[in-house]
């Protein structure tokens, strides 16, 4: 019997995770992952759209969404949240050779 595998959603191949109103960016095996965190939003037009967003680059290696925070900003949406932290995350396993 074939078993079906569950699709991830992916920005710029790695997995993005959707857990209430935080969201994780990364590959959950490496040591450090982007966490973002929705803590404002408004409704347009029926759908709930996030207005504020805390962008967090975290280590990963202790106790999973706890870890210490290398990096942490604020930004008005989620496009803008996520382009700053995915490269934020590239720099900093570049920069502590985690790669």
């Amino acid at each position: 019997m074939a078993t079906k595998k569950k699709k991830v959603l992916t920005y710029n191949g790695k997995p993005i995770i959707r857990c209430g109103n935080r969201i994780y960016y990364g590959d959950l095996n490496d040591k450090l992952i982007l966490v973002l965190d929705i803590t404002n939003t408004k409704n347009v037009n029926g759908l709930e759209t996030a207005t504020e967003v805390l962008v967090q680059v975290m280590d990963n290696t202790g106790e999973f969404g706890k870890g210490q925070v290398f990096r942490k900003a604020t930004r008005d949406n989620l496009y803008k949240a996520l382009d700053i932290g995915e490269w934020w995350l590239k720099d900093a396993i570049k920069q502590f050779n985690f790669a």
